[in-house]
C-alpha cells in the first residue's frame, strides 16, 4: 500500500517517460514535489498531480479541504501559490448530489483564498470506484524566471528548518480515524489535542510565508512536503535529490505531546511516519532566522536541525550516518487498527 519503492521508480518509470523535450526543466524524480516546464518568454510554469483523496469519515467538508491541500501543499514548495486548478472526479456510485456540492463549495472556497481558477476537468459516478481515491488533479501556476525553487535545489551551507511536528498526518488520520481507541487509551485532553491537528495538514501558509522572504539567493533555496517516510526520509530525499550531505541533528525537530503520545499507542516511530503538514526549508544561513521570524508571525512553528555539506558526503544524524525507513510505519499501524489488533 502507499507510493512505488524507490527501485521501481528508477528502474520502471523513469524509463518510460516520453519524449525528452529541452524546455522540461524539472522532470519526475524521488523527492521532487513538483515539475517545471521553461515558458517561451522565459517564465516558468510549475504544476502537479496527485490522486483527488476524499474520506467521508472526515465530514465532507473537511474530506475536501484536505484533498486541496494535498495538492496545494505540493505547489506552493515552489515558493508559488496555485493559479490554475484541473480535477478529474471518478466518484463512487452512492454519493449524493449535495454531497458533491458540498465538496465542490469547499474546493471553490480554497480555490478562491489563493487565487486559483478551475480551467477544466471531469466529473462522473461510476461502477468499481471508492473512497478515497475518486480521481485526480493536477495545480499549476506560472512563476518569474528565476521565481521559483524545488526540492533539488539545495545548495552546501543551506540551513535546514522543519516546521510543525513530526507524524503530523499519521496522528492527526489515526485519531481521527479510530477516535474511541485513542480516547479510550490516552485520555479526552490528548485525543482532543490529536484530533485538532487535522487541520494543519497543509505546507501552503508554511511555504508561502517563507518565499516571502526571497527566493534562491535571496532566501530559500529549496523546500520539500514531508508526506510518505516522515521527517526523516523527506531529509534524506532533499539531500539526495540535491546531491549532496546533510548534517542534522533530529531530536531537534518538534514532536508534539499528543504525537508522541499517538504513536507510541499506535507502535510508530515519529520521525519515520507520514507528515503531511510539516515542511523542510533550505536556506541560505543569513537568511534562516529572517525565514524563522517570518514563520512564527504566520503562527507556524518551526525549528532549524542543521546544514546541508558538499557533494558526496554522507547523510547524518549527531555524525551517525542515516537511511530512511524501509517502510511508512503508518501503513502498518492503520492496517493492524482497522483489523482490530490494537485495543
Amino acid at each position: 500500500m502507499g507510493k512505488v519503492s524507490r527501485a521501481f521508480f528508477e528502474n520502471v518509470i523513469a524509463r518510460h517517460l516520453g519524449e525528452k523535450r529541452r524546455d522540461v526543466v524539472v522532470g519526475p524524480a524521488n523527492g521532487v514535489d513538483v515539475g517545471v516546464v521553461r515558458l517561451p518568454d522565459g517564465r516558468a510554469l510549475v504544476l502537479t498531480t496527485d490522486p483527488i483523496y476524499i474520506v467521508p469519515q472526515y465530514g465532507w467538508e473537511r474530506a475536501a479541504w484536505f484533498a486541496f491541500h494535498i495538492l496545494a501543499s505540493d505547489l506552493t514548495t515552489s515558493g508559488v501559490a496555485p493559479q490554475y486548478v484541473t480535477m478529474d472526479w471518478n466518484l463512487p456510485m452512492d454519493i449524493e448530489d449535495d454531497q458533491i456540492e458540498t465538496m465542490l463549495r469547499i474546493i471553490d472556497r480554497e480555490c478562491r483564498k489563493y487565487g486559483a481558477a478551475i480551467v477544466t476537468g471531469h466529473t462522473g459516478r461510476y461502477e468499481g470506484c471508492a473512497y478515497p481515491m475518486v480521481g485526480g488533479a493536477t495545480f499549476l501556476a506560472t512563476a518569474p524566471k528565476d521565481g521559483w525553487v524545488t526540492a533539488d535545489m539545495a545548495k552546501p551551507g543551506n540551513r535546514l528548518l522543519v516546521t510543525k511536528t513530526a507524524a503530523l498526518e499519521a496522528t492527526a488520520i489515526l485519531s481521527n480515524t479510530f477516535p474511541e481507541l485513542v480516547h479510550r487509551r490516552l485520555g479526552e485532553d490528548i485525543a482532543m489535542r490529536a484530533r485538532a491537528l487535522f487541520d494543519s495538514m497543509s505546507t501552503v501558509e508554511d511555504a508561502l510565508a517563507a518565499a516571502s522572504v526571497g527566493l534562491r539567493g535571496d532566501g530559500v533555496r529549496a523546500m520539500h512536503d514531508a508526506t510518505e517516510g516522515g521527517v526523516r526520509n523527506a531529509v534524506w530525499e532533499m539531500a539526495q535529490a540535491s546531491g549532496l550531505g546533510v548534517e542534522v541533528d533530529l531530536t531537534k525537530v518538534i514532536v508534539d505531546p499528543a504525537v508522541a503520545e499517538v504513536s507510541k499507542l499506535f507502535g510508530m516511530e515519529p520521525l519515520d511516519a507520514i507528515s503531511e503538514g510539516t515542511l523542510l526549508i533550505a536556506t541560505e544561513a543569513d537568511a534562516a532566522d529572517e525565514v524563522l521570524a517570518s514563520l512564527r508571525k504566520k503562527g507556524i512553528a518551526a525549528t532549524d536541525i542543521g546544514g546541508f555539506t558538499k557533494p558526496g558526503q554522507p547523510c547524518t544524524d549527531r555524525g551517525r550516518p542515516f537511511r530512511p525507513a524501509d517502510r511508512d510505519p503508518f501503513w502498518i499501524a492503520f492496517s493492524r487498527a482497522f483489523a482490530g489488533e490494537i485495543i
